[in-house]
């Protein structure tokens, strides 16, 4: 099973997160110095903070219902396993343990994933790191049944894909 572990790094120990912090540290500065009335911005981002996250976590709750949870991936699990590459980031190797898939990232190795079949050739992978969001690794297959690339995308509508693994198109590694 694809398992990404890395939560998303925006997310501050504090109610309004990092740069909500900071921005409502501003704003007071702001409305003292136009002589504005008092705001509480903390509470004022945390509300919408909270919103976020809720509209999120019915986002991700209509997904999974919505998924086609009979479904099958359309290669035996062995087949996905291998090197794949993407230009800008490099090598990942997607490789079998204890009956399901692990993606590793060489150049981070904290960014190690386990992944389980999601439905069809798309994987959710949970990082072993759990300060990185989980993400969907989806496979595109050519006529023959060959792989011919997988692409990445976030899970969650909040994730902070600062990696921009969005971005990445993993191609398989010329075979020797």
């Amino acid at each position: 099973m694809l398992v990404p572990q890395e939560k998303s790094r925006r997310r501050g120990s504090d109610q309004c997160g990092g740069g909500r912090r900071f921005d409502s540290i501003l704003y007071h500065v702001l409305d003292h110095y136009f002589g504005l009335p008092p705001t509480d911005w903390v509470a004022a981002f945390k509300s919408v903070k909270d919103r976020e996250v809720e509209e999120a976590a019915e986002t991700m709750k209509r997904a999974e219902a919505a998924r086609a949870a009979d479904s099958k991936p359309s290669l035996p699990l062995e087949k996905y396993a291998g090197v794949y590459n993407d230009a800008w980031y490099g090598p990942i190797t997607v490789r079998m343990e204890n009956s399901g898939l692990v993606i590793n990232f060489r150049s981070h190795a904290n960014h190690d994933r386990r992944s389980a079949a999601l439905q069809f050739d798309t994987f959710k992978a949970h990082w072993r790191d759990r300060t990185i969001e989980d993400a969907f690794l989806t496979f595109s297959l050519n006529p023959d049944g060959s792989i011919d690339s997988a692409r990445m995308a976030a899970v969650s509508p909040l994730a902070d894909f600062s990696f921009d693994y969005q971005d990445l198109l993993f191609k398989p590694a010329a075979q020797k």
